[in-house]
């Protein structure tokens, strides 16, 4: 934990850094948002060319130090509150988040390919056709490159993985704001929102922190843009749009599955023309490297999307193996066979709820009904309306795409709090006596919430192992097995590779051709 405390810390100084020379007089844990997403979109056209190690630090750390000696970077505005309580709050928040993310991890997809993908990222620049050697290495996510950038592997100690604790730090302490406000007395849509998502998102994504996958950050980005939107229609800051902006083109690289999340930008593109050139150029910046990174990685734009065939590289993924990966995606979802996707709705749908808890049908069915609380317009005002058609249609989108439930709490969390929140707000509007007492319950069963996660999250049996580090990356078995003209190393249990050497697959990949003496040369398939 030692370790973890300093490296969260060292993210934290460089993140605020470079997000405060951007954007000027923002609230601290947004300008650490902002300088996450601009640190890795730095990254990402860095790892085009360079592997990600201590070479991009002594960069960044030359540019923090410029910053710091031209005083271009403010003293940080940290938010302050004489209330213990909430001060409570925030010390069990960062106790649970350092417990959780300090633990192995615990999403199976990281043993299958986020591991792989991450250590490929430090260990070499993007290689070409990697999506040959397995499919999922293709599917392209800048959270991999977040993770590679702050995973300090070239300290050769281990490959850390708390990039999903410091973004969720963050997230965190602008959902906190809320709080501090609502005691404070400052009742409005959007501090009603914060303080709501803070429970939800230990009860969603806590079991998430300890992995560099992509379903806590894509969940986090939504909740994020959904509050930026009520703040903006409350009190428009100049940073909203461009924040908005940024965190939207983000999440887009981070998993395609948030491209209904996209339709926001329609609104702020109907804006002067000054704006319309700063979202068209925020969103270029982002989505060029990563578009970059996925023509290496597997030849087509977006993959696996292989109807956007409009280039002819010798290293691309055969079309059949990139549509077997987008059915497989979808099949996974819906708990079916590959073949069985292209059943009507009628036939797979009811399998699928069966297969869910009861739980998980309460959020599902309350949030297909949030129109029956949005739609009066007496009740929503006009942006809260908006924001969440857009949170409406990406539902929809995620059940018909690859409904497994972890990847929709996103959509599914924000609809359905942002029904309640205005009917909240119009009782405590009603009669303002209750506030006191509303805030007071509610900074309460938050605490007792709180502590009874962080005692139910307690691992006392690994804590000493992680007083100093955080737990590794599983050690899974690998053996030798060949390309077609090359040595590799192939799973011996369920596809996972974990962290283990390089190249390693799935199974023998006798139809994969090595296109060079070295791993960087890239990998290409062979007819069959």
């Amino acid at each position: 934990m030692l370790a973890a405390i300093l490296i969260l810390l060292y993210t934290g100084a460089l993140c605020y850094a470079y997000g405060a020379f951007f954007f000027k007089k923002m609230p601290f844990a947004l300008t650490l948002l902002a300088g996450l997403v601009i640190l890795t979109v730095f990254a990402e056209f860095f790892s085009l060319f360079f592997q990600i190690g201590y070479f991009i630090h002594l960069i960044l750390l030359a540019g923090l130090m410029t910053a710091l000696f031209t005083r271009r970077i403010p003293r940080p505005p940290l938010e302050r509150t004489s209330a213990w309580l909430p001060q409570l709050v925030l010390l069990i928040t960062l106790a649970l988040v350092l417990e959780n993310a300090t633990q192995r991890p615990t999403n199976p997809d990281t043993n299958l390919y986020h591991a792989q993908s991450i250590r490929w990222i430090e260990t070499y620049p993007a290689v070409p056709g990697l999506g040959n050697l397995h499919g999922r290495l293709a599917f392209n996510s800048a959270w991999f490159v977040t993770n590679a950038l702050f995973s300090f592997s070239f300290l050769e100690l281990r490959s850390f993985h708390l990039s999903a604790g410091f973004l969720f730090i963050a997230a965190m302490l602008v959902f906190w704001q809320g709080l501090v406000a609502l005691i404070l007395g400052h009742f409005s849509a959007s501090n009603l929102l914060k303080a709501g998502f803070l429970p939800l998102a230990f009860y969603v994504l806590g079991g998430e922190l300890s992995s560099p996958g992509t379903d806590l950050p894509v969940s986090l980005l939504i909740w994020l843009v959904v509050v930026l939107w009520l703040e903006k229609s409350e009190s428009e800051k100049p940073y909203h749009t461009p924040l908005i902006a940024l965190l939207i083109s983000f999440a887009l690289t981070v998993k395609l599955s948030t491209l209904p999340l996209a339709l926001l930008l329609v609104p702020l593109l109907q804006q002067d023309k000054q704006r319309i050139v700063s979202v068209a150029a925020i969103g270029g910046l982002v989505l060029l490297p990563f578009l970059l990174r996925n023509l290496i990685l597997s030849g087509y734009l977006v993959y696996p999307l292989p109807w956007l065939d409009w280039f002819h590289f010798d290293w691309k993924v055969p079309f059949d193996i990139a549509e077997s990966d987008r059915q497989d995606v979808i099949a996974f979802g819906r708990f079916v066979g590959a073949g069985d996707i292209f059943a009507p709705f009628s036939e797979w749908f009811p399998y699928w709820l069966s297969r869910q808890t009861i739980n998980r049908r309460i959020i599902f069915f309350a949030a297909l009904l949030t129109p029956l609380a949005v739609l009066p317009r007496r009740f929503a005002p006009r942006a809260a309306r908006t924001v969440w058609f857009v949170l409406y249609v990406g539902i929809w989108f995620w059940l018909f795409s690859a409904p497994d439930f972890r990847f929709g709490y996103g959509f599914l969390v924000a609809a359905l709090l942002l029904a309640l929140v205005p009917w909240l707000l119009l009782v405590v509007q009603q009669w303002p006596d209750i506030q006191k007492v509303f805030t007071s319950l509610a900074c309460w069963l938050l605490t007792t919430y709180l502590l009874f996660t962080l005692a139910r999250s307690l691992e006392w049996r690994t804590f000493p192992s992680r007083v100093l580090l955080p737990a590794d990356y599983d050690r899974v078995p690998v053996e030798v097995c060949f390309l077609a003209n090359a040595p590799a190393f192939c799973a011996r249990e369920y596809g996972y590779c974990g962290y283990m050497e390089l190249p390693c697959a799935p199974s023998p990949r006798y139809w994969v051709q090595l296109r060079g003496a070295d791993l960087r040369n890239g990998f290409r398939s062979l007819p069959r």
